[in-house]
Parts: C-alpha cells; sequence; structure tokens
C-alpha cells in the first residue's frame, strides 16, 4: 500500500468557501449604488394620526394649529386658500347712530355733527381695514385668535397672545372672551406680556390662586378678545380647531406625493457605467480580485453625482427606468390635488386650473363670500359694536355696519347702490361701498366743499343736454330754430 496522503477534502472544501466567500463580498460591493434615506410623513405626522387627533379637539387642537402653521410654510395651495378666504371680502363699512325714536329726534343738529366726526376718528384708530384681514388670516390658519388691546394717545394696537396658553371661556353680547394659562408663564417671558398678566403671574407664584380658575387660568379683562369660528368652540374645553382642519390630510397627501416624485426623478437621472472584468474559459477572472477591486474603486471616485459604477463579468444590458411608475405618481398627485380643493370647498380654476366654466367659479366666489358673511363678518361687528358703545356709553350710541361685499362683485355692489340712490337709498352706504371710511366721508366731502370749491374748477363740460342760453332769455335757449321747419316741428310750436 501506498504511503502517500492523499489531498485533505476539509482543506479543498476551506480553500473553496474561503474563494466564493471572496467572491460574494466583492460582488455585493461591485455596485455601489446606494439606498436613498427615506423621508418621514410631512412634518413628522402621518394622516393616521392625524385623523385621530381630529377626533378629539379638546385634547389637541394646539398641535394641529400649529401643524396648520407648519404646513401653510410648505404647502402653497394651502396657504393660497387661506389667503384667499381672508383677503376676499373688502371689509368697507359705515357708522350710524342709534334712536330711541328716530321719528322724533331732537336737539342741536350740530352736537350730532360732531359725534359722527368723533366716532369716524375712533373707528379709524381701531383700523378694521388693515387689522381684519390678519385677523381672518390667524383664524383660518389657527383656528383662533386670542388678543390683547393695547392703546394709548397715539394709537391702538394689539397683541396676540400663544394659542397654546388660552382658551375660550364664554361669549357676551356675541364677544368671545378668554382665559391664560399662567403656569405656562416663566422669568424669561412674563415681560412680554401686559400689566394685567404680570400681576396675575406674580399672585400665582407667591401662591395667591384664589381668584384663579383652577389654580392657573386667569379671566382677562374686556381688553382681551378672542376670535374663532369653530361654532363648537365652547363644548370642547374653550378650544377650537382650523377651519380647514379637514383639508390638512389632504395637504400631507399632496406632500408625500411631491416627496414620492423627486424619488423618480433621482432614479430617472441616474446613469450606469459599467466596467467588465475578462473571464478565462471557465469564467474564473484572470485578474486578481483585489486589482478588479481596485480599479473599481478608482472609477467610483471619478464618476459625477448621479453616476453609478458596476464591475462584473458579465455582459451588462443597459435599460433606461426614465418614466418608470411616473404616471402613476403623477395620477396620484392630481388626485390629491382635486380632493384638497374639494375639501376646502374652493374652486380650482382660482388657481390656474381651467377645468371648470366662468360661471362655476362665479358661483364658487359667492359660496365662499356667503361663508364669510354668515360667520365671520357678524363676529367683528359685534367686538366693534362693543367698542362703540363703551367709548360713547356717556353720549349718543353709534353703530358700525360692514357692506357685505367681496373684491370680486364690487363693482355690481356700487351699482346697485347708486341705483338706489333715485329711490332714497342711503347715500353712507353707497359712499361705503365705493370704499370710503367714515372718517373719509366726514372730512373728504366737506373739505372739497367748503374749502377747496372744487365745483368751480371741475365744471362739466357743456353737452347738447347742457348747451343753452341765459335762464332769463327762454326764447333763445336750446339750438337755433331751423330756417326750414318740419310740419311735426310746426305743429309742436302752435300748440305751445
Amino acid at each position: 500500500m501506498s504511503n502517500k496522503k492523499r489531498p485533505s477534502k476539509k482543506k479543498s472544501s476551506g480553500n473553496y468557501n474561503a474563494i466564493a466567500q471572496e467572491y460574494k463580498s466583492f460582488a455585493s460591493a461591485s455596485a455601489g449604488v446606494g439606498s436613498s434615506s427615506s423621508k418621514p410623513s410631512s412634518k413628522g405626522i402621518t394622516e393616521e394620526r392625524l385623523k385621530n387627533m381630529l377626533n378629539d379637539p379638546s385634547k389637541n387642537a394646539p398641535q394641529i394649529a400649529s401643524l396648520s402653521s407648519r404646513i401653510k410654510v410648505s404647502n402653497g395651495m394651502y396657504k393660497r386658500v387661506i389667503n384667499y378666504l381672508s383677503s376676499i371680502l373688502t371689509y368697507d363699512h359705515m357708522i350710524y347712530p342709534v334712536f330711541d325714536n328716530p321719528h322724533e329726534v331732537t336737539g342741536d343738529m350740530s352736537e350730532m355733527k360732531m359725534a359722527y366726526a368723533q366716532t369716524a376718528v375712533f373707528i379709524d384708530r381701531l383700523n378694521p381695514k388693515f387689522h381684519l384681514p390678519i385677523f381672518a388670516e390667524k383664524i383660518l390658519t389657527n383656528g383662533s385668535v386670542y388678543l390683547y388691546k393695547l392703546d394709548d394717545s397715539k394709537g391702538v394696537a394689539y397683541q396676540e397672545f400663544p394659542i397654546s396658553y388660552c382658551r375660550i371661556s364664554y361669549i357676551e353680547n356675541g364677544v368671545y372672551r378668554y382665559q391664560i394659562d399662567i403656569s405656562k408663564i416663566s422669568e424669561k417671558n412674563v415681560s412680554d406680556f401686559p400689566k394685567e398678566v404680570q400681576s396675575a403671574y406674580s399672585s400665582f407664584k407667591n401662591g395667591n390662586k384664589e381668584k384663579l380658575k383652577d389654580g392657573k387660568w386667569h379671566q382677562v379683562t374686556e381688553k382681551g378678545v378672542a376670535f374663532t369660528m369653530d361654532v363648537d368652540v365652547l363644548s370642547q374645553g374653550g378650544l377650537s380647531l382650523p377651519s380647514l382642519a379637514s383639508s390638512l390630510i389632504d395637504a400631507i397627501k399632496i406632500e408625500n406625493a411631491k416627496q414620492n416624485m423627486e424619488s423618480d426623478s433621482e432614479l430617472d437621472n441616474t446613469k450606469i457605467v459599467h466596467s467588465k472584468i475578462e473571464t478565462d474559459d471557465k469564467g474564473r477572472p484572470t485578474m486578481e480580485l483585489p486589482v478588479v477591486r481596485e480599479y473599481h474603486n478608482a472609477v467610483k471616485k471619478a464618476l459625477p453625482k448621479g453616476a453609478v459604477a458596476i464591475t462584473n463579468p458579465f455582459d451588462t444590458k443597459g435599460m433606461t427606468l426614465d418614466g418608470t411608475g411616473k404616471n402613476g405618481k403623477f395620477a396620484l398627485l392630481d388626485k390629491a390635488t382635486d380632493q384638497f380643493f374639494k375639501g376646502t370647498g374652493v374652486s380650482a380654476q382660482l388657481f390656474a386650473d381651467d377645468n371648470s366654466s366662468s360661471q362655476a367659479l362665479e358661483r364658487s366666489i359667492q359660496v365662499d363670500s356667503q361663508w364669510l358673511f354668515s360667520f365671520l363678518l357678524p363676529m367683528f361687528t359685534n367686538y366693534y359694536n362693543y367698542e362703540l358703545k363703551k367709548a360713547t356709553k356717556k353720549k349718543s350710541t353709534w353703530k358700525i355696519k360692514f357692506m357685505y361685499v367681496s373684491h370680486f362683485d364690487r363693482d355690481e355692489a356700487i351699482k346697485t347702490a347708486k341705483d338706489q340712490l333715485s329711490f332714497g337709498g342711503s347715500r353712507l352706504e353707497y359712499l361705503a361701498y365705493t370704499g370710503m371710511t367714515p372718517l373719509e366721508v366726514a372730512n373728504v366731502l366737506v373739505f372739497e366743499q367748503t374749502i377747496l370749491t372744487i365745483d368751480d374748477f371741475m365744471v362739466a363740460k357743456q353737452t347738447s343736454h347742457t348747451m343753452g342760453a341765459d335762464s332769463e332769455k327762454s326764447e333763445e335757449q336750446g339750438r337755433p330754430p331751423s330756417d326750414d321747419p318740419t310740419d311735426t316741428t310746426v305743429r309742436i310750436k302752435d300748440s305751445e
């Protein structure tokens, strides 16, 4: 028998496993495509979580308001809808006195004229045409706005309190009042609040909580006013949801669809550079794997962004991925966008969508305006009437009236008001529809007529309707008589 040792199968198997492992390791590193980082849901809140939050507004209203504010920054459609609804109204207004018996008005009329002028100045200090669009935008974005009136001899300003600090406590004469959570105020920001809140904070820190509701809620005086369009606010613990809260789900869908399209765009622009490894007749590489790996890594470093290096012994066929799944992504985005506008109730045609008729667009604007006429203007009217009542409580009572008109139908409203003048319609209403404020009415018209005597300079040009002779010479009025009058003219002259 031969004493020669036979090759160890275990050793041969070990070498084979080592070579196979080396090939496997190289194959896994031969295509450095890299994985794109997954993007979270819009603003870290999923659609399902938002739906659950909307079901419990008494707990989640501040978080939903914060989400609405963030989405308004990133989602152009959501922001445009809010801007459109908050600025569609003209906020034109007029003031008028309240008489016990309008048919028995007595007293010095000069005092009434002075009262009108002073009331016009007071309303102008409150500056509704400037503040109300801002208030409306905050209401639509956050669901409510908590304001504190600051006034002095120079003017009136409104300080806004954080939504997470406040809750509406009651409504009186159509005006919402609110409370502020003193426990959320700190030494760092207490100086930012009015003296009233600072005093409440000092009492809270000293342990005097008897005047605080539940030991932390301070009832803000009547200098504080809250606005909201959520009619269920008092049944929700004083917290309100944005009017477009349900559309936030669609806004998140749009953001997610856009993110998917961005991923597709990266895939569409990816280029592959293939380096083939030479092999022998048995399919084994003719170059050492460490050398091949060095070549592969050198190619990877030299490639620009968006290019991928692949090194293997196979014939690689280039296939374009441009447009793969893109039609579905576009359809998803279009569907989400369409659902968003349906959810807001606003016509997409307002924002460069031409899929509907002009009549449908006009009707959509009327519906949007009517919603604001029904909920927004009465709330603002109640607040300004409260301010007027407080300012004139020792004198005659005055009220404000906001015109139910938008920028889209202002011309028609002016025409209607002008036509009503011939039937005894209100001149003040007509002037309000044209955009003049009470202060402008009280000063501009008087200044033009009594000081500038503007009618002396702006004389109407003569036409065939205004031309004529001196009124004392009536026989010379009108156009010169014809040398050859018609039979009809002769009969008319004879009958005179």
